[in-house]
């Protein structure tokens, strides 16, 4: 089966004929438009021919499909918000005699508001653990804004060489970007690349952590002895008055972690598990992804270089704005009744 042409825009159609008006050759228009030889000379005959640029009217080439067709479609993608266009007009053309392309499949989803993202990656909250984040949010809700100045946030995260580990594209309505079904659940650790530690609060960031080797709770463990007390110094909380807050990795949660949290830190908080949104730090490791890939990184030395410059060019403000919206955080969880928030 021939391949269906892909229709030109109006506004392309109306440069074809300017150009053609100003006595420009079809090669030279093809040049100046970046379209083939033979649709510029179409659009060229139908205007000379018919005197016209826009479509007929009713030319829509949904237009053939009824009410019942078009419920078809779109019930497909409601329900399964990850088919392909491809996938569900080949099964339309087997089920109807209408035949379509999967270009009449998406114009049929633009027009009932289906639009094609990239799934958001987030993580999928058991009934458990979401009364779990329901209540921990209820609790630190009504802290003063200053109480979150004195925290210490840490969290490990793992950038690779060549960028993430792919997307997947959903058809949603706009705002249902937090439905289950539209969410794609995340990966703890990519394959390749580099691993690394980090805390904030209110103040700025803690030094960079390279992490070499099996990530246990003993190389957690040694992480934060050498790393913990002497960044609440560097950030000016002190020793005796910063909180920390870590997610609840089993690494985090050992024994031995657990004990010398105990007797190191002022304060620990009991933080509810699969709760990334309400951890700020999420935010700078998206805000570094960001700036390392505005680089070419060929090999894993590379990465660590610009990794750590960008690390060091993260301004203070952003992590003083990143602490103001832990309240906000907060009550997102508890409008979301536990589910997943935009944060």
């Amino acid at each position: 089966m021939a391949r269906s042409r892909k229709e030109t825009t109006i506004s392309i159609r109306k440069l074809i004929i300017f150009h053609h008006n100003s006595v420009k050759s079809v090669r030279n228009i093809v040049k100046l438009v970046n379209l083939s030889h033979s649709t510029v000379q179409y659009v060229i005959k139908r205007f000379k021919k018919e005197n016209r640029i826009e479509n007929k009217v009713g030319k829509d080439r949904w237009a053939k499909l009824t009410k019942r067709d078009q419920r078809f479609i779109i019930r497909k993608f409601v329900k399964n918000p990850r088919l392909s266009a491809l996938k569900v007009s080949a099964e339309f053309n087997e089920k109807f005699s209408t035949s379509i392309s999967p270009e009449t499949v998406r114009r049929v989803l633009r027009a009932a508001g289906l639009i094609g993202h990239s799934a958001r990656r987030n993580f999928f909250i058991s009934a458990k653990n979401r009364k779990l984040r329901l209540s921990f949010s209820k609790s630190m809700l009504n802290k003063p804004e200053t109480y979150w100045n004195n925290g210490l946030f840490a969290d490990e995260r793992k950038l690779n060489i060549f960028g993430s580990d792919g997307s997947i594209m959903v058809w949603r309505r706009k705002n249902e970007e937090l439905n289950p079904k539209n969410l794609v659940g995340k990966v703890k650790y990519g394959v390749g690349g580099v691993l690394v530690w980090g805390c904030m609060s209110a103040s700025g960031l803690s030094n960079l952590v390279f992490i070499d080797g099996i990530m246990n709770h003993a190389l957690y463990l040694n992480i934060l002895r050498h790393n913990l007390k002497l960044s609440a110094q560097n950030l000016g909380i002190g020793n005796n008055f910063f909180f920390f807050y870590q997610d609840n990795d089993p690494k985090h949660t050992a024994l031995n972690v657990r004990l010398w949290c105990l007797y190191n830190c002022p304060q620990n908080l009991k933080t509810p598990p699969q709760s990334p949104d309400l951890n700020p730090i999420e935010h700078i490791w998206r805000e570094l992804e960001v700036r390392v890939r505005k680089h070419d990184i060929k090999t894993k030395s590379e990465l660590k270089t610009v990794m750590m410059e960008e690390w060091m060019n993260i301004d203070a403000e952003i992590t003083k704005k990143l602490m103001k919206s832990i309240p906000r955080r907060l009550k997102a969880v508890v409008d979301a009744k536990g589910y997943p928030t935009k944060y």
